[in-house]
């Protein structure tokens, strides 16, 4: 007798011949998908412990979210509607947010994550990977696990220079020191040594440098004529997370932007590129880049609002999966929402209406997301022998009413509030809309607490708390409050 039927309900397998049967059926045993096929085949062949009927559903792959940060959660609403938000936020993170901070705001984003269908999510720690201690990593990991879904937390060194200002909050006190790029390598390979694949294979550790190249813009493209050669700190950083991916057999993700491909082509031997490299954004890169992306076998993650030559990418065969880049208030973690911005917006820059059919975007999202991460051999299908990491969408709502082509209508119309069951590794953490783990009370109330605690930390009371309304007006005044550069670079900051 197996553990779950799954049955009467619309299968989007994601399969290798991208079936998607009728009056389907799922069993699922010990963790894994045995068997999917036709309802009448799967209900002839298996007795179940307990049958669910999926009626009026669409039973398919968990989503696989390629990159986002841990720390988002507790900001969305916090700076993002000013320019100040890297230099801000990136400050925040690297000197005022406590130990405890990245275990609360980690069940946050788990929590939404949960409640979207996503069963698989990278996590880089911060904006710019913080790895001062290995702390924040497990801490990220530890509140992923208890919500139970699949965490792929990233850590490394961020940007230049180096030694790096941090702060830990010890009994209520600040303590700064300067961090030796030395250090965060030896952090980074205590994280990976402490996390990856474990937790029954729901928890993985990857090497995340901020980008592939460090002597460049690390958040935008560099013109041509203003690259000139690898520095030593380059090749140092490249040498030390190809070093860590292959002695601890794990992975690199990282950033990667106009220019750094050509640098780092300088020493192909120890380019930070190839099969177990996924880059995120992708934006302002020349052909001869992407070339190379495709040549190496190098994935990428983009977001919606990336700006990378998507149309360029993938007619050269470069694997990529459509991301989130976080719990921000565009698109939130909402995996409908984000296919959606995501096809419309490079449609618009491609100026190509054909661009990304929709069968594409849900493939961005799950099994080559899924090749994006390295983890295709476990989920992001509807196999046997894959874990059974799966959802099912309610079907019968306005939204998807009438209902002619289902994958059309999800990819155009649902939410993530469609989602009502999500299983990981064969266990429900999501049943008829309720999360059976958690209690979100506790989690959302201790969330608010600690972000207004840390909040007042940091000084971003004016960027929290905006008593001006501009009822009526076309657009808001240039009043806001800035954001002192000066003060931030006093108070051990780098922008």
């Amino acid at each position: 007798m197996i553990d779950f039927i799954l049955t009467a309900g619309l299968v989007i397998t994601m399969d290798k011949k991208r079936r998607v049967i009728k009056n389907g059926a799922l069993a699922v045993d010990k963790g894994a998908i045995v068997h999917v096929g036709e309802a009448k085949e799967i209900e002839a062949k298996f007795t179940a412990k307990e049958t669910i009927d999926c009626s009026n559903h669409a039973i398919m792959p968990g989503f696989v979210d390629a990159h986002g940060h841990a720390g988002h959660s507790m900001f969305r609403f916090v700076i993002k509607d000013t320019k100040y938000w890297m230099p801000a936020i990136t400050h925040t993170y690297k000197h005022y947010t406590s130990d405890e901070f990245w275990y609360i705001e980690g069940r946050v984003s788990a929590l939404e994550r949960l409640k979207a269908g996503v069963t698989t999510a990278v996590c880089v720690m911060s904006s710019q990977p913080r790895c001062d201690d290995p702390v924040f990593a497990i801490n990220n990991a530890k509140a992923y696990a208890e919500i139970g879904i699949r965490d792929i937390v990233c850590a490394g060194p961020c940007h230049v220079p180096w030694p790096h200002n941090y702060s830990r909050w010890i009994n209520g006190k600040r303590v700064m020191r300067a961090v030796t790029f030395e250090e965060v390598v030896k952090s980074l390979e205590t994280v990976i040594k402490t996390l990856n694949n474990t937790n029954n294979g729901k928890t993985f550790a990857y090497a995340a440098p901020f980008g592939i190249i460090t002597s460049i813009n690390p958040s935008g493209a560099t013109p041509r004529e203003l690259l000139t050669t690898l520095t030593e700190h380059d090749k140092l950083q490249a040498k030390e997370m190809l070093r860590i991916a292959k002695e601890y057999n794990t992975r690199i993700h990282s950033d990667c932007f106009g220019g750094m491909i050509h640098l780092a082509m300088q020493d192909p031997d120890n380019a930070v590129l190839g099969p177990n490299v996924h880059v995120q954004h992708c934006s302002g890169l020349h052909d001869d880049e992407v070339k190379v992306l495709a040549d190496t076998g190098t994935s990428a993650s983009i977001t919606w609002y990336s700006g990378a030559p998507v149309h360029r990418m993938l007619d050269m065969g470069v694997n990529i999966a459509a991301s989130t880049d976080g719990p921000k208030p565009e698109p939130g973690l909402d995996m409908f929402n984000c296919m959606r911005m995501f096809q419309q917006h490079y449609r618009e820059l491609s100026q190509d209406p054909d661009l990304l059919p929709h069968e594409k975007m849900l493939e961005l999202v799950t099994i080559d997301a899924a090749k994006v991460i390295g983890l295709d051999h476990l989920v992001g299908s509807l196999e046997a022998g894959k874990r059974a990491d799966l959802i099912t969408v309610n079907l019968l709502n306005p939204r998807l009413t009438p209902n002619f082509n289902t994958v059309h209508s999800l990819v155009m119309s649902a939410r993530s509030c469609d989602v009502d069951n999500v299983m990981v590794d064969g266990e429900f953490l999501l049943r008829d809309g309720k999360v059976l783990k958690a209690n979100e009370k506790n989690i959302l109330t201790e969330a608010q607490k600690e972000a207004e605690e840390t909040v007042e930390r940091a000084k971003l009371n004016g960027f929290a708390y905006l008593h001006d309304a501009y009822w009526g007006q076309a657009r808001k005044p240039h009043t806001e409050e800035l954001f002192d550069l000066e003060w931030q670079r006093q108070d051990g900051g780098h922008y």
